[in-house]
């Protein structure tokens, strides 16, 4: 018969240990022993439950949690060291301790790297039993602290994972592989974002299609995205081939920079190939799409190219930032693009003066542009 039912003896005892209503359950065949356990752990403010045997004490961990159980290692039937071996395997936030009337330091040892958390030699003596099982609450509670951080210092290092994978990918489709790579390897300086942040000399790319808006209004949806698709897919390609990288599309516009954060031979030379590059896929594509329709066959892309010393690096919150350009050079490669007729690619005097003999260039005109402070020299270029 289970004695899991019990009637508490009345406290006799402060608690100065803070372990008021933790629940024990006492295992051991001889009564006298176990009502003595309960007797001394309920005077401490502690609630016990007793089984006379494993049977018994199976019974009482199944109908109830319990922070520690006291068994004896000697019992008919069914020896104590086994079923606390299945009580510790089975039940992780429950401590134990061994109760003995044979002092060999063998059997302690023995019980001891099993997991138990304290042993007890018989004829009982109250002090020894209170020490113990005091200590023993004590190290299961800062156990089950340590399991608990270390369970959230794993999920932590599960979701910092998760998250570098999910960013190496975005890297990835925005940026070359090998500047995809360098931002990685910077990823733990992410939280001081300034330590990414860097001027350099760079090229800067803008391009957008000349006649898309009048198109978005007279085709089905599912044909401008296909289209969409294609282009920003041979956009992606032609700069990540010249070892550049995607800034950000923005509807028909994709902005791209050169130079940075991995340094180039000329960046200047990498981005103006990018751009005729570009302009010559634009061609193949619009020819592909103009069976579909003749809008198609109307549309056109304008590219502005510029160099100059530029802010580089994160920018944001910590819960959202972008990698990205910033400076008066960007601000006139996109004013070029703008200031761009359909199938031209717009730079300055100063960037063309990077890469002599590269290409041929006309001169366009000496204008001011929204947002700059002087007049700019624009030229048309194209191949040599």
């Amino acid at each position: 018969m289970s004695h899991c039912n019990y009637k508490p003896a009345p406290f006799r005892d402060s608690d100065p240990l803070g372990k008021t209503m933790k629940k024990i359950l006492i295992v051991d065949d001889e009564e006298q022993i176990r009502n003595l356990l309960r007797r001394i752990l309920e005077q401490k403010g502690y609630v016990c439950s007793v089984a006379a045997n494993a049977a018994e004490a199976r019974e009482c961990l199944e109908r109830q949690d319990f922070e520690l159980v006291l068994c004896d290692i000697l019992m008919p039937g069914e020896l104590g060291m086994d079923f606390i071996r299945e009580v510790l395997a089975k039940y992780q936030d429950t401590a134990a301790i061994m109760v003995t009337a044979v002092d060999d330091p063998l059997v302690a040892e023995a019980a001891l790297q099993m997991g138990v958390y304290g042993y007890i030699t018989k004829p009982i003596e109250r002090n020894e039993v209170i020490i113990n099982v005091a200590n023993a609450l004590r190290r299961r509670e800062l156990e089950i602290a340590n399991r608990a951080r270390r369970e959230d210092l794993e999920r932590m290092v599960a979701d910092r994972t998760n998250f570098l994978i999910q960013l190496e990918t975005m890297f990835e489709q925005l940026h070359s592989p090998q500047v995809a790579k360098e931002l990685i390897k910077k990823i733990g300086d992410w939280d001081q974002p300034n330590k990414t942040r860097e001027k350099l000399e760079m090229t800067i790319l803008f391009a957008d299609i000349r006649g898309f808006s009048s198109m978005v209004s007279a085709l089905k949806m599912e044909d401008i995205i296909h289209f969409l698709d294609e282009f920003y897919t041979a956009m992606t390609k032609t700069v990540f081939d010249n070892e550049g990288s995607i800034d950000k599309f923005v509807g028909d516009e994709v902005m791209a920079f050169f130079g940075g954060p991995i340094a180039l031979k000329n960046s200047t030379e990498n981005g103006v190939k990018t751009a005729i590059e570009m302009a010559a896929s634009f061609q193949e594509l619009r020819k592909k799409f103009s069976g579909t329709s003749s809008y198609f066959g109307n549309l056109g892309i304008g590219i502005g190219i510029n160099t100059g010393e530029v802010f580089i690096g994160s920018v944001g919150s910590k819960k959202r930032y972008d990698y990205t350009v910033i400076g008066t050079p960007v601000n006139l490669a996109r004013r070029l693009c703008s200031y761009a007729a359909p199938d031209q690619i717009l730079t300055t005097d100063g960037t063309l003066s990077k890469i002599p003999g590269m290409v041929s260039s006309e001169f366009v005109d000496n204008t001011p542009l929204k947002g700059i402070p002087r007049h700019v020299n624009i030229y048309k270029i194209a191949p040599a």
